[in-house]
């Protein structure tokens, strides 16, 4: 075997045992000791973080922050990672952001030229977008680490009521329609609720030995799309939610099928029609008057009653303000 390929494999076994003694590796790769010596010292220069326990049971330990072994890609494989990176670039903020930038600045730099120019064409191509707010989430990494390691966090939280302290145990985190979400037990309120990550305005977790709850049988799908049914269905079963109807023209439907925020609440009819029918909470309010104000006359509010009345002011407001405006010369 020669020296650079025992030494891949060496990577590779050192990665998958994290301790180890230079006896188990030399016995494993039909080599001496000191050759095996010899070949760690060559991954230490690449970076391998490895660590020497001495003592009867001593060996070599692999330390957390430890490369990973080299991955062989075909070309189009290559493509396909280097645009899954590359499609994040838009988002406002992500839970890895610098990391993100360097994984992608390191695999573009080591290709082949070749794949390199094919790249480099198709970036003309083809763009991953998706809306950037300008709404900032610096808190997002430690809740997703706080899920990760399933601990409280004690945040400040900018609600409809005001900015509140509460202790919350984040589930996950998720990004839709350019904001990234927090489903989390409350327990000041003592049952999950979902938090929007820009609205976090303090975060620092818990102490250990602070109460928790057992969320390990809560993945975030479920709370997206509990036991496969349709998100409407899971809403409507909530007693904070109200119905909202909404009769849509064709131009109407054809917005909301465009932007894909709506599936299985968007009923067309056969002339092109067609009505949406959501479950909202009254804390939503804000956000689907400025949604359905920038709509017109293309959707009209049916239910609830509180919303018609609050996007009727909306619409009032604005006639007043564009009314009493005069045109510059």
């Amino acid at each position: 075997m020669s020296k650079s390929k025992r030494l891949i494999e060496l990577m590779i076994a050192v990665n998958k045992r994290r301790k180890f003694t230079v006896r188990e590796l030399a016995e494993e790769f039909s080599v001496s000791n000191r050759t095996i010596m010899r070949d760690l010292q060559a991954l230490e220069e690449l970076g391998l973080p490895l660590y020497a326990e001495y003592g009867p049971n001593g060996g070599y330990r692999l330390l957390n922050e430890r490369l990973l072994p080299p991955i062989v890609f075909s070309e189009q494989e290559a493509v396909a990672i280097f645009f899954a990176y590359q499609s994040l670039q838009h988002y406002g903020s992500l839970p890895f952001d610098e990391e993100a930038v360097t994984a992608l600045n390191k695999f573009y730099y080591y290709l082949p030229d070749d794949t390199k120019r094919t790249i480099d064409k198709m970036k003309q191509r083809v763009i991953f977008w998706s809306p950037k707010r300008k709404a900032p989430s610096p808190h997002l990494r430690l809740l997703l680490d706080a899920s990760l390691q399933m601990r409280p966090v004690r945040v400040l939280y900018d609600s409809r009521e005001g900015a509140k302290s509460r202790t919350i145990q984040p589930i996950g985190v998720y990004s839709q329609n350019g904001y990234w979400y927090c489903p989390a037990y409350c327990f000041h309120r003592e049952k999950y609720l979902l938090f929007r990550v820009d609205r976090v305005l303090q975060a620092e977790q818990m102490e250990e030995g602070a109460k928790t709850v057992d969320v390990s049988g809560y993945p975030l799908q479920m709370w997206l799309l509990p036991q496969g049914q349709p998100v409407s269905a899971v809403y409507a079963s909530d007693p904070e939610r109200m119905p909202l109807i909404a009769e849509l023209t064709t131009e109407g439907v054809r917005r909301c099928q465009w932007e894909g925020i709506f599936h299985d609440e968007l009923q067309v009819n056969d002339d092109g029609t067609g009505t949406l029918r959501l479950h909202i909470k009254q804390d939503d309010f804000d956000y689907y008057t400025e949604y359905f104000l920038s709509m017109g006359a293309d959707a009209v509010i049916r239910e609830p009653q509180e919303l018609r009345e609050q996007l009727r002011q909306a619409a009032v407001k604005l006639f007043e303000a564009y009314h009493a405006s005069k045109p510059s010369s």
